[in-house]
């Protein structure tokens, strides 16, 4: 069953909505076609109303060619643009903030995740990860972050973790904190290799997401199905996969017949692939 977004949201978060935090979400096909010319519209109305994980994302598939590759499995590398989720359009449009690089080899996965500034009052921002993994290869044992604000030294960041199976750990040099952990703790980009693998078909996979250095816990990533989604110079199929749970909202991954995960939507960030190596 597809997981619809704008339902999740409004029914969870309307007060976020309210005070412009989350986007306004489409109205139902019956509901547009009665709108006349001129009338009013949501603030940001989205032709595509299912499937829902495409929503956010419209505004840049009539450009988008799948990349091919292989599976998203043992030693590969793969990049991915950002874009934002821009509200307030008649047409959806999105805007490029970022891309995010991602290594996997030998038990590990390095990113480098870089968010576009502004200008010299909102600079660049660079973040990187190192994620070593179990012997099952999903789960995150250690790992380290640094975040740079570009041109700004003094403004730096340095975390590292471990997780020992119960307990989750991290540290600075300021400070440190341990987070209780009830499920496997798999790392937001260690979930490629799973999604490629297709054992999510069969099963649900319940754990607690290492998110850069935050602890999201009890999720749960699940099949919806096949979909059909407009590329350009015509559609292509994907597998449809949601994860939903604490602390954030339902977000879809969009996976070829390769295992390759093409796209992914979460909103007001979303990734789309743009190449691969391995």
């Amino acid at each position: 069953m597809d997981m619809n977004r704008r339902d999740f949201i409004r029914n969870t978060a309307t007060v976020l909505v309210g005070c412009g935090c989350l986007p306004m979400l489409a109205a139902d096909k019956k509901k547009a076609a009665e709108k006349k010319p001129g009338s009013w519209r949501p603030p940001s109305p989205n032709p595509y109303i299912k499937p829902s994980a495409i929503e956010p994302i419209t505004g840049v598939l009539s450009t988008f060619v799948p990349p091919t590759g292989s599976a998203m499995t043992g030693a590969f590398a793969a990049q991915y643009s950002l874009l934002a989720w821009q509200m307030a359009a008649e047409k959806l449009k999105n805007k490029p903030m970022g891309s995010m690089k991602v290594n996997f080899k030998n038990g590990k996965c390095e990113t480098v995740e870089i968010l576009d500034g502004k200008g010299s009052t909102n600079p660049s921002c660079t973040i990187k990860t190192s994620v070593q993994f179990g012997d099952n290869n999903n789960t995150a044992t250690k790992w380290s972050l640094e975040s740079v604000v570009d041109g700004k030294d003094d403004i730096k960041l340095v975390e590292e973790g471990t997780w020992d199976g119960k307990t989750m750990n991290v540290k600075t040099k300021s400070f440190s904190r341990q987070y209780p952990t009830a499920n496997p703790l798999i790392h937001r980009w260690a979930l490629l290799p799973v999604l490629a693998s297709g054992s999510i078909k069969k099963k649900a996979l319940v754990f607690d997401m290492l998110d850069d250095s935050a602890l999201r816990a009890n999720q749960t990533l699940r099949y919806e199905g096949e979909i059909e989604i407009p590329v350009k110079g015509g559609k292509t199929k994907l597998d449809s996969y949601v994860q939903t749970g604490y602390g954030i909202v339902p977000t879809h991954y969009l996976v070829d017949s390769k295992g390759q995960v093409q796209l992914i939507t979460m909103s007001t960030i979303n990734w789309v692939l743009t190449g691969r190596e391995g």
